[in-house]
């Protein structure tokens, strides 16, 4: 009976295998047939799609997880970002590969879509006000952050040493130790806490990402980020939408 069970197991692994591979090489042959991409026409598509998304993420992360970095699909999302009026997103890989390729995804923001570099505040901490733009109305600063685990759980050990340490040395004492001074000490500078989070790959891990920042985090798993399309990426706007967030309630 174990040796049939085992069998009907690696049947259904085989099969969800091929299930998997199937959509994947499907979706390239898509890309592939339509690989001319027009930035204009789908910031036109966007705009259209996200007409009925009743509300949008004030801030959303991207988390890469296991996934070889696709720089020009990153660029993507951030123009689309930009163009739904996002204020800030942020891209997490836990190894900080995206931290030191920085100027190559600033490189490629500009051959894909210079128009919108001054739309973009990177990894500042200055607020964010809207502009004006003399044909297309308000458009809004979107700033983008690069994370690893150094933002994340790595903060957090380095907070709890630089604690320790403040408390052996006598000056900090433990009653002064509170959730708010954590809270000071983690948070960034005028970014609220992620609202949305997109989890690409297989496996649906935060793989340390801002632990102490997605207590009320909306998170949304995707096969990938690579092909990702704008169709894609409003359906997401769209779910994050329909989501009731009870904070606890």
């Amino acid at each position: 009976m174990q040796v049939i069970f085992r069998l009907l197991l690696a049947v259904i692994h085989v099969l969800y295998e091929f299930i998997y591979w199937s959509r994947h090489q499907w979706k390239l042959c898509i890309e592939l047939l339509f690989s001319n991409r027009n930035p204009t026409v789908e910031n036109d598509v966007l705009i259209e799609l996200i007409k009925r998304v009743t509300k949008l993420p004030r801030h959303m992360v991207v988390i890469l997880g296991h996934e070889e970095v696709s720089f020009q699909d990153l660029v993507k999302i951030i123009s689309w970002c930009v163009i739904a009026g996002i204020p800030c997103v942020s891209f997490y890989d836990h190894n900080g590969f995206l931290q030191r390729s920085e100027k190559v995804i600033k490189k490629k923001l500009l051959v894909e879509n210079s128009d919108l570099e001054q739309n973009i505040v990177w990894n500042s901490h200055s607020s964010v006000k809207p502009i004006k733009n003399g044909t297309n109305g308000t458009k809004h600063k979107t700033r983008v952050q690069l994370l690893s685990y150094d933002d994340g759980k790595g903060k957090i050990v380095s907070l709890v040493q630089e604690l320790a340490k403040g408390v052996t040395s006598g000056e900090l004492q433990p009653d002064e130790i509170s959730v708010q001074l954590l809270t000071d000490k983690l948070q960034f500078d005028d970014i609220p806490n992620p609202d949305l989070a997109i989890v690409c790959g297989r496996v649906l891990s935060t793989y340390g990402c801002l632990p102490w920042h997605i207590k009320t985090t909306e998170f949304i798993q995707i096969q990938s980020h690579h092909r990702i399309t704008v169709k894609d990426f409003a359906l997401l706007l769209r779910k994050y939408s329909k989501c009731e967030q009870r904070y606890g309630k």
